[in-house]
């Protein structure tokens, strides 16, 4: 049975701000509950212009850390990655009151993304290669993801990698 905060309004009670650790200078621009019936029950999550904070984690997710989040209520689901843009991981956390929080998760995750072009490394070898903005910094973060059955450890396949990302980032300025 779904259950919906009833005792929450429009904002994120000030509690549950300090509860998530949001940082000072982040914009609040949406949130949910769950499951829990009030405020001194309820797990909160909430977006904010830089990242994503979840209580029942205890985690602080920037957007340019979350490669793909998926709603299926009331499950938000999240695949993150570490600095370097490898090591996935899947995070799930439940969420009874969504409010407006999967779209903001879509749409801040969207818009870190700069570039993702696929990268041709001879010999019918691949990548993607991703530009995400940093949330926190001003600066662009590259990953290379391996098609599957590569290794990403092999020294010849990292070396046309490089390569090809070199001649992307040149032909793009980046």
């Amino acid at each position: 049975m779904r259950r919906i905060i009833p005792k929450l309004g429009g904002r994120l009670p000030g509690t549950a701000i300090a509860m998530l650790g949001i940082l000072p200078g982040e914009k609040v621009v949406a949130w949910a509950a769950g499951p829990g019936a009030d405020v001194t029950q309820a797990h909160f999550a909430a977006a904010t212009d830089r990242a994503l904070y979840l209580q029942a984690t205890g985690e602080r997710l920037p957007w340019d850390r979350i490669t793909k989040a998926m709603w299926d209520e009331p499950l938000l689901e999240l695949v993150v990655v570490d600095e370097a843009g490898q090591g996935a991981r899947l995070v799930r956390v439940r969420v009874d009151d969504a409010r407006d929080l999967p779209a903001a998760v879509h749409d801040r995750v969207t818009a870190s993304v700069l570039v993702s072009e696929r990268l041709d490394l001879g010999e019918g070898r691949g990548a993607l290669a991703v530009a995400r903005r940093s949330s926190d910094a001003d600066e662009v973060r590259w990953s290379v993801r391996f098609d599957s059955g590569l290794d990403p450890a092999d020294p010849d396949l990292r070396a046309d990698a490089d390569a090809a990302l070199a001649r992307l980032r040149d032909s793009l300025g980046i």
